[in-house]
């Protein structure tokens, strides 16, 4: 299983993310991921051009968008952009691409939500065809296009990988049907997560393709104990949860009825404890989910920079190699 790195975004300065992201490479880790969020004074809302930046200070790790919200833009311009983050890193980006959920996201641009499906179906397989095609030309519902040649062209061939975050059934249709991997969200319960994953393969298998990579993020807390673990990020990862993630509509994700507790949503949504105890948490999605890929993220507002990133120098001492 390959590890990745979901790090920093907005309550710092750039600077601090991409030393962090320079810290997960020299632990060893594989990727580093960028979000996109908007009307948001937490998460940053340009992944593509935080990309390149950290490229410009990392060798290996792969970068990624987890995820672009593509609706929200012309494919024209993200196979543009995607093609120069690939040259820039010597042909490391991975492309998350989603719909999208948040209404106020989608006002902001002028645009109607209810039209993000079929406006992503699109865009993604026109991205694509950009990708792999000279002279392009597509007129759409959405997307005009006249002999158009995306330069330079990615260092990845055919293309560079896009994944997709997807959880209601014609989502995870396009995402078997477009993608290359099916990306599941820090929120998401491990049920939630199981039955979208089973609902990928299952697509895949019908069309006769490869079961596709299963990745998905996860908020992960270590410290030298649980209870240390659970009295440092208890009430962050709680108001983080509230004011990040339940408080927008969500077609699949539910927040628990009643109270939260940290202790609640450490039983299936955040991997939170001493090593042995993460450890044996994502070994449990492991193996459940199939997992190929994990993307950690350790820092959440109202948690010190400090603490933050002394769970990730720990994971990366002593849960990082049990995984291996």
């Amino acid at each position: 299983m390959k590890l990745g790195l979901s790090p920093l975004q907005g309550t710092g300065s750039f600077e601090e993310t991409i030393r962090e992201c320079e810290r997960a490479e020299a632990a060893g880790f594989d990727s580093v991921w960028l979000g996109e969020h908007h009307n948001n004074p937490v998460l940053y809302p340009a992944p593509l051009l935080g990309l390149a930046a950290i490229a410009a200070r990392t060798r290996r790790v792969a970068l990624g968008t987890g995820v672009l919200l593509l609706p929200l833009y012309h494919p024209m311009s993200v196979a543009e952009e995607g093609a120069m983050v690939d040259m820039i890193s010597g042909g490391r980006l991975i492309l998350g691409v989603g719909a999208g959920y948040a209404p106020e996201e989608f006002a902001a641009f002028g645009l109607s939500v209810k039209q993000r499906g079929s406006r992503l179906d699109e865009g993604a397989a026109l991205l694509r065809r950009l990708w792999t095609e000279t002279h392009v030309t597509h007129h759409g519902r959405y997307y005009h296009v006249e002999d158009a040649t995306v330069g330079p062209r990615p260092l990845q061939q055919p293309a560079p990988p896009i994944w997709f975050g997807a959880w209601t059934p014609p989502a995870i249709q396009r995402a078997a049907r477009l993608g290359d991997a099916w990306l599941g969200g820090p929120s998401a319960a491990l049920s939630e997560l199981s039955s979208c994953v089973k609902s990928y393969r299952a697509a895949r298998s019908e069309m006769g393709k490869e079961p596709g990579e299963i990745a998905s993020f996860r908020y992960i807390f270590v410290a030298g104990t649980t209870g240390q673990a659970l009295a440092a990020a208890g009430d962050s990862f709680i108001q983080a949860y509230e004011n990040m993630y339940f408080r927008w509509p969500h077609p699949v994700i539910k927040r628990p009825q009643g109270e939260l507790s940290i202790e609640r949503l450490a039983e299936n949504r955040i991997i939170l404890g001493d090593p042995e105890t993460c450890v044996r948490e994502i070994s449990r999605f492991r193996e459940e989910l199939g997992l190929d890929h994990l993307i950690c993220r350790f820092s959440v507002p109202g948690i010190s920079r400090e603490a933050s990133m002394a769970s990730l120098d720990l994971f990366a001492r002593e849960v990082m190699p049990a995984l291996r």
